[in-house]
């Protein structure tokens, strides 16, 4: 039986490409998440606060 199916490995790297990064950013936030949360134990949303201010100070 011939199996019909065209991968296009194109499309394919890209989304196993998004998908990896997804992960490694997610690690990433995480891994923030847990030395802020030791640093600073009564802020809210800490993580959220420093990546704004990040992303606030690249786009000056």
């Amino acid at each position: 039986m011939a199996n019909d199916t065209v991968v296009d490995f194109a499309s394919a790297s890209a989304k196993h490409r998004h998908e990896r990064s997804h992960r490694d950013k997610e690690a990433r936030v995480e891994s923030i998440r847990e030395r802020f949360e030791q640093a600073l134990p009564n802020r809210k949303t800490p993580v959220k606060d420093y990546l704004r201010k990040k992303r606030a100070k690249k786009k000056r």
